[in-house]
């Protein structure tokens, strides 16, 4: 499994080391990492899917850290009137519909994870000899008789 980078996270985020620190940012992804890892090492799924899940988890913890961080304050200054004056064009983040998104997207991979898991551990394994459903060319009777 790959650690996504703070790059890779901030990316995905949208913020820069003014609005959430590189240490905030790390730790995120040293969590995931941590809980994608335990379930990967009990999961049949492939390591794309791995990296996928620890990088959507490490997305979604470093956004809520961010979002617990921030002051929602529209940029501008007040003129002499007392009167609000915002910057043309401000960034508006819509932070709860974001975390939604976030968390809804680390849930589909880890979920995928957890799926490989159960498949892994469910998965039976039809023995090698006459099983009643097998076709009959394909018995090990009928195979060794061929052979």
């Amino acid at each position: 499994m790959t650690n996504p980078t703070i790059g890779q996270i901030r990316a995905i985020i949208n913020t820069d080391i003014n609005e959430l620190p590189d240490a905030a940012v790390q730790s995120a992804i040293d969590r995931a990492a941590s809980y994608v890892s335990d379930l990967a090492s009990r999961s049949s799924a492939s390591s794309v899917i791995v990296t996928l899940a620890n990088l959507n988890y490490a997305a979604y913890l470093a956004y809520q850290t961010y979002a617990d961080r921030i002051v929602e304050q529209v940029p501008g200054a007040f003129d002499q009137q007392g009167v609000l004056q915002p910057v043309a064009n401000p960034i508006a983040r819509q932070v709860v519909e974001k975390l939604h998104g976030l968390k809804d997207t680390s849930d589909e991979s880890i979920t995928l994870l957890t799926y490989c898991f159960q498949q892994a551990e469910t998965a039976s394994v039809v023995p090698m000899n006459d099983a009643s459903d097998y076709p009959e060319q394909m018995k090990m009777s009928t195979l060794k008789s061929i052979w």
